[in-house]
């Protein structure tokens, strides 16, 4: 669905390796694979002409095609841990571009962020349209612990102030900090090949709600953020997470590989 004459694809990067969760973009997560949710958003939001999960995993690509994406195969020389995602979303542009089309706006989203509703999507697209900005990165608000008074330990326990004994004041007189989610990156796509990134110069801010915002790199994560989908739940009596249409993948045994 072309937008005031402007061609959006949403580029999901869902790489096949993780070390700290085991198949992190198609873990488990509520009767279906984590990367469903990113899909299923992207797709609800109606904005986008193409949404495209780009992996160097066939298995994710069957998965995404199952939720309904395009699965883009990565060559070999992106499937790295050490390969950036600047690099990943070149190639997915490169590829687009070679088929045809004008990409004007990409947004990334990443499949560990499974809370983010399309909903989040459209709101910060217009806030992205409305400003005219040529990079916009989403954004939760710090809770709980202030980032101004963290801590280093050295090996025998001693504690020293990261950035200096100056931040060592009343919370009230601490200038609000944010935290950057995976979750929506939005971008223009001449921006960005021109600057290779998405914290381009300018970028913007957009903040979300911290409980949609969450990113799942660890087990410590998942943990919360089962916790964090089962009481939204109780208390609003529906599920927090995006609805996702399609059948479970498998069955839902997409462990079985």
């Amino acid at each position: 669905m072309t937008i005031n004459n402007q061609f959006l694809i949403a580029l999901i990067p869902a790489r096949g390796g993780s070390k700290r969760i085991p198949s992190k973009n198609i873990y488990p997560f509520f009767g279906h694979p984590m990367l469903a949710y990113t899909i299923a958003a992207a797709l609800r939001s109606g904005l986008f002409d193409r949404v495209i999960v780009t992996t160097d995993d066939p298995f994710i690509g069957k998965v995404a095609e199952w939720y309904g994406a395009e699965y883009l195969p990565r060559p070999e020389e992106l499937a790295t841990d050490e390969a950036s995602l600047v690099d990943v979303e070149l190639h997915a542009l490169k590829t687009v571009g070679s088929q045809g089309a004008k990409v004007d706006i990409i947004c990334q989203l990443m499949p560990n962020c499974p809370l983010r509703r399309s909903d989040d999507i459209i709101e910060h697209y217009r806030l992205f349209e409305a400003n005219r900005r040529l990079f916009q990165i989403s954004v939760v608000p710090y809770r709980v612990v202030y980032p101004h008074w963290a801590l280093t330990m050295d090996d025998e326990g001693k504690g020293n102030w990261l950035f200096g004994p100056a931040h060592n004041t009343l919370s009230q007189h601490l200038k609000k900090a944010y935290c950057p989610t995976g979750a929506i990156w939005w971008a223009r796509a001449s921006a960005f090949v021109s600057q290779r990134a998405f914290y381009g110069d300018p970028f913007h801010l957009a903040v979300m709600d911290a409980n949609r915002g969450v990113d799942l790199d660890c087990m410590e994560d998942v943990e919360f953020a089962d916790v964090l989908v089962r009481g939204l739940w109780q208390r609003d009596e529906k599920s927090p997470l995006e609805p996702v249409d399609s059948k479970p993948f498998l069955g839902g045994q997409f462990y079985d590989r």
